[in-house]
């Protein structure tokens, strides 16, 4: 799943679906305003694919309730997507919905999920997304570890194979991505768990971290995507 716990509030449920749209590479807003025929809404969170040619627009609603949503609800919905001619339109519940509400989303654009449901929807596209977010970072590094680079150390004072091999294997998370990560059948699996070494500066190994999920996997990768490059530069007598 692209969320390792779930939301404890009506303010952390929103920010997942936003988070999670703009990961997938959408232009997201959370909270925003739109105008309507009898004018103005705010929607929980407004999501617009720009890599599409025609640009479509999702409204999403989250509703954070204990109780499954009425068809009221729904019914109100429908008028702010008809009215702003959204293309595509979510209501997520915490707990469901009541048997009156799938009746009132029939023939329409509008989809009614938990978040778990919406997750299963965008996982294979945020796998995508994630990786080639960092593909410039992983093609700055390929020249230090890949043999094939043709990246020559500017001084041997720290470089070693067994020090290149234990720097590559400290920010594997980052070396690893690559274009096959974007391929929608051969795409690269990640196998977890997985366990990279911590090193500090002067490239000795502190310790081990342990990598369990995809979401652990691409947070490590954003905390580490500029200690990796001074870390390669530190082995190749750069910095």
């Amino acid at each position: 799943m692209i969320f390792d716990s779930q939301p404890e509030t009506w303010q952390e449920l929103q920010d997942y679906v936003g988070k999670m749209f703009e990961e997938c590479g959408f232009e997201t807003e959370v909270p925003k305003t739109i105008d309507l025929v009898r004018g103005k809404k705010e929607v929980d969170v407004y999501a617009k694919d720009t890599q599409k040619e025609y640009q479509p627009v999702i409204l999403i609603e989250c509703k954070f309730w204990n109780k499954p949503i009425p068809q009221d609800t729904i019914h109100s919905f429908r008028t702010i997507m008809n009215d702003f001619g959204a293309n595509l339109g979510f209501i997520v519940s915490k707990v469901g919905f009541q048997s009156g509400s799938y009746e009132a989303v029939e023939k329409t654009n509008i989809k009614l999920v938990t978040l778990e449901d919406l997750e299963k929807v965008y996982y294979r596209k945020w796998l995508k997304s994630m990786p080639k977010k960092y593909m410039e970072l992983a093609d700055k590094l390929f020249p230090y570890w890949d043999p094939s680079g043709g990246k020559m150390p500017t001084s041997r004072e720290k470089f070693s194979w067994d020090n290149n091999q234990l720097v590559h294997n400290a920010y594997k998370p980052i070396c690893s991505i690559g274009p096959w990560d974007l391929e929608e059948r051969n795409y690269m699996e990640r196998k977890f768990p997985m366990t990279i070494p911590i090193i500090d500066d002067e490239l000795n190994q502190i310790g081990t971290e342990e990598i369990k999920t995809y979401r652990q996997y691409f947070d490590i990768v954003e905390r580490d995507k500029e200690k990796a490059i001074k870390h390669f530069k530190i082995l190749y007598g750069e910095k």
